[in-house]
């Protein structure tokens, strides 16, 4: 290697000359900013190697290599280029450059110092400065001719794995020897294009590797000069894996997004016509139609929670797939656990992603699934509080349209449609001039007032139920012959008591408490569709009355009762007629101008014994019960009691 060289860099936008030099001792350093300056220089005076940046202010290094190579065929030349460029090194090695580098591998002046010295040296043969050219490239490249045979094998420092054990072993082959013929067709047209087009073409493959598929990406650029008679192309490889499968990943996060926004764009819309429906009936069938009619699913069914269920049969249905709901409801108890079964013995959502790999479904359900290319489907409890009516079944011949975040949107919605289903049934009870009463005794031991009224021999009564926030019912219970430490400590002992607070301690040995249950034998029959009218435990019993429809299933509603409270038996079943302005009604004329929120808080301040002397809850406690402010609560009394007064006087 020789002792000193004299350097002519040409480079205008750093002071990386300079620096250089400072940094070497045994290289001169002389800088100068234009290819022009650079041409008059090397005629001037002697220069042992040219370093030059590809980019420069009247050229490009590539001109001025082809340029120095006309007069000093042998001057060692080094191309310096910001970025890996295929074009840039095929168009180099064409003009028979000595080196070339990425910028950023020179940041360490003793890299470019070694290189300069190396090139000075002596000129590396014609395969050294190929695999030097290499260093650019990301992965790994390859020389191949115009019909499609490997020359060169260019291995880069990032090489990914090839096709053949051996890299060596490509040269002399054909693209047909190493792939299918399709694959190698395609290939050999690449080629034939880039050639054509002289400049710089892409395409994406997939290859088989030994850790299974890859995507490669390649980059072609004619070389630029023909050997052994032959056009060639640089083939540069990269390994795209990871980049396809984010954008696949991206693309299935964009396809779940835009499915998740039609699905919530169908539950408002469902959610919307509950509004409308009068009736279970009408409420069903319209969410049946209406989710078919969205496109997303070819068929929707509702089911009937029922004690003795014998397979499928539908309440409401809309769509179809070849008969497949009909074959469904054929097979009878064949089917067992399928999924509509399932999400109502459960309460929770039953989804089959992908019908083949499923351990929800039977060999004869995901049998009659297959034949009609069913993807997926899912099972939706329809349920208020802890009543379970039945449930919604959609189905699809589309993968993907059940993500968690869907699953999510459809709990929802079966809730809702619970509430709504409730609802009609209390409607049917208030627009009826006739009902229907039912008596019940219970007699399990699991009921809080049962039990406190066996262990202390009092009485408990039921005075009022009022709604409360996220599903609660504050229940008023007046307490007879037991002291009210004894009763307060009691009920706070009980498990299902989840808030239990004195109201009244009064002198007849009564007392008034307002309890909040999780279970609790008035709550389910609340939500079995009831109203409750009554309830009484004593030693041994509780005795409860309650109304419901005329049109109402009477076995469906004490089966859902009795399936909580397995000792409790119907004792009374009479029809009632009701007055022609029922004491709701004339409630109801003096309530109309109230809104929900005033109601409610008027009705718990009175129960809670706010308006009694001396009052038995203050305005804090009922804030307090209502999860609200002290000065909300007394704006909604305030403007109910306007309202009532002013029904009552003007």
């Amino acid at each position: 290697m020789p002792e000193t060289a004299v350097v002519l860099l040409v480079e205008d936008q750093t002071a990386y000359a300079s620096d250089f030099a400072d940094a070497c001792e045994d290289v001169t350093v002389r800088g100068v900013d234009t290819a022009a300056e650079a041409r008059d220089r090397i005629e001037d005076e002697p220069v042992d190697c040219v370093v030059a940046n590809y980019e420069l202010p009247d050229d490009d290094g590539v001109s001025l290599l082809e340029s120095v190579r006309e007069t000093h065929p042998d001057l060692p030349f080094v191309l310096l280029t910001a970025a890996g460029s295929e074009r840039v090194a095929s168009e180099a090695v064409a003009a028979n450059v000595t080196d070339y580098l990425p910028a950023s591998t020179v940041d360490d002046p003793n890299v470019l110092r070694d290189r300069i010295m190396a090139a000075v040296e002596s000129q590396p043969p014609e395969d050294d400065r190929i695999q030097a050219l290499t260093t650019a490239f990301p992965d790994v490249a390859f020389l191949l001719d115009e019909d499609g045979y490997y020359r060169e094998l260019l291995v880069g420092p990032n090489t990914a794995a090839l096709t053949v054990d051996d890299p060596a072993e490509l040269a002399g082959t054909n693209l047909h020897d190493q792939f299918p013929d399709g694959m190698a067709d395609r290939f050999l047209d690449h080629i034939h294009a880039t050639l054509a087009s002289g400049g710089v073409e892409t395409m994406e493959y997939p290859v088989e590797l030994d850790d299974g598929e890859h995507w490669f990406e390649a980059r072609t650029t004619p070389l630029g000069r023909a050997v052994e008679g032959k056009e060639m192309v640089v083939w540069v490889a990269r390994d795209v894996t990871d980049r396809r499968e984010r954008e696949r990943r991206l693309e299935r996060q964009h396809d779940e997004l835009e499915t998740l926004n039609q699905i919530n764009k169908v539950i408002q819309d469902v959610v919307h016509g509950l509004v409308q429906a009068a009736t279970r009936e009408e409420i069903e069938q319209m969410v049946c139609d209406r989710l078919v009619a969205s496109g997303l699913y070819e068929l929707a069914w509702t089911d009937e929670n029922e004690m003795n269920r014998q397979g499928l049969s539908p309440r409401a249905r809309a769509g179809e797939i070849d008969g497949y709901l009909d074959k469904l409801v054929d097979l009878g108890n064949a089917i067992g656990g399928d999924p509509a079964t399932r999400s109502m013995e459960t309460g929770e959502i039953q989804v089959v992603q992908n019908v083949a790999e499923s351990t929800l479904l039977t060999g004869a359900f995901r049998e009659e699934a297959l034949d009609r290319d069913i993807e997926s489907g899912i099972s939706i409890p329809l349920s208020y509080g802890n009543t379970v009516y039945g449930s919604l079944s959609l189905v699809s011949t589309r993968a993907g349209v059940f993500s968690e975040r869907a699953q999510s949107a459809f709990e929802i919605l079966g809730g809702t449609i619970g509430f709504a289903i409730n609802a009609a049934k209390n409607r049917k009870l208030l627009l009826s001039d006739t009902a229907v009463e039912l008596e019940l005794r219970v007699t399990d031991s699991g009921g809080v007032l049962l039990d406190i009224a066996e262990r202390l021999n009092c009485t408990c009564h039921l005075q009022g139920l009022v709604p409360a926030p996220e599903g609660h019912l504050l229940h008023y219970v007046r307490v007879a012959d037991a002291s009210s430490r004894r009763v307060t400590e009691a009920m706070t002992d009980a498990d299902p008591v989840e808030e239990c607070r004195l109201i009244s301690d009064e002198d007849d040995g009564d007392c008034v408490l307002e309890v909040v249950m999780s279970a609790s034998t008035v709550k389910r029959l609340v939500e079995a569709g009831a109203v409750v009218q009554s309830a009484t435990a004593t030693s041994g019993e509780v005795r409860l009355l309650a109304e419901v429809p005329q049109e109402a299933d009477v076995r469906a509603i004490v089966d859902t009762f009795q399936s909580a409270y397995a000792e409790s038996e119907l004792v009374g079943k009479r029809t009632v007629d009701r007055p022609i302005q029922t004491a709701h009604e004339f409630r109801q004329s003096l309530t109309d101008p109230l809104t929900d929120r005033q109601e409610m808080v008027l009705r718990t301040a009175y129960f809670a014994g706010y308006y009694d002397w001396p009052r038995g809850s203050t305005a804090e406690e009922i804030a307090e019960s209502l999860d609200i402010a002290s000065a909300t609560l007394h704006y909604h009394l305030r403007k109910a009691q306007d309202e009532l007064l002013g029904a009552v006087f003007d």
